[in-house]
């Protein structure tokens, strides 16, 4: 059993809704859901190219997957969790856009956010406490990537490549696609999804629990933690308000409170 912390929007929200409908699957309830069609788009391959993104449903991850390490359970996790998101301010990061992030189609700010930054990085120092170590097996799969001297070290000390400035925040949307005809009619049908919700403003209010409850499962997503505050901060005080000192961001930076 795996647990992970992600942002999700409310499952009453369009951009809930279309996410998980493109993704063929919605991660709140488990439910399969029938894809729309689209011009010129093979509904198998699609099926195919989304298959990863939708096992693992429609979220932001802040924090990946990870297994609880002795003697802390789930119901240690969810209070932590709760008083974790109990201090938090929403942010109103900047508008998404769709975007190909090392070959696959996600949905990610327009510019960088430092308050999206702070968040995550809060996220991972909050949370390792939790975190088991990975096994052998795992380390040397993600030793096997190609990743940078920085995410060497990030994966040895943190369990992930991908955390603190390297980190990006991105909702998958498919697997890898090649250059060619297929990859611009699956975001000719990304913009026809996607694009009427760009206008809106995202809020980032809460945080979501997901579970793996068994290897090769589906993701669920197990409890939504909205913040208190229900005004979204300008990306300039929410990046005031939760910005970090430099041993905070440091990634061989290491402390395990009790």
């Amino acid at each position: 059993m795996r647990y992970a912390i992600a942002f999700a929007p409310p499952p009453a929200s369009p951009l809930w809704q279309r996410g998980s409908l493109w993704l063929g699957r919605d991660a709140l309830t488990g439910h399969s859901l029938s894809r729309p069609r689209f011009h010129g788009v093979d509904p198998e391959r699609l099926a195919e190219l989304t298959a990863l993104p939708g096992h693992r449903g429609f979220h932001a991850t802040l924090v990946p997957p990870f297994r609880l390490a002795e003697p802390r359970g789930e119901a240690d996790l969810l209070a932590a969790l709760a008083d974790f998101t109990a201090c938090l301010k929403p942010i109103a990061p900047p508008a998404l856009e769709i975007a190909r992030l090392d070959g696959f189609f996600c949905l990610r700010p327009v510019r960088h956010s430092q308050a999206l930054q702070t968040l995550a990085s809060l996220c991972i120092r909050a949370f390792d406490r939790f975190r088991a170590p990975l096994s052998p097996s795992e380390m040397a799969r993600r030793k096997a990537a190609l990743l940078s001297g920085q995410e060497k070290k990030n994966l040895e000390i943190w369990g992930y490549p991908y955390v603190f400035e390297q980190f990006r925040f991105h909702f998958p949307l498919t697997a890898r696609i090649a250059e060619g005809r297929e990859k611009e009619r699956i975001h000719a049908a990304l913009i026809e999804t996607f694009g009427p919700l760009f206008e809106g403003q995202l809020a980032i209010d809460a945080l979501c629990l997901f579970i793996e409850p068994a290897s090769g499962q589906p993701l669920r997503c197990l409890h939504r933690f909205p913040f208190p505050s229900s005004s979204p901060q300008t990306e300039e005080n929410s990046a005031h308000d939760q910005q970090l000192l430099p041993k905070d961001l440091y990634p061989g930076y290491q402390c395990h409170p009790a």
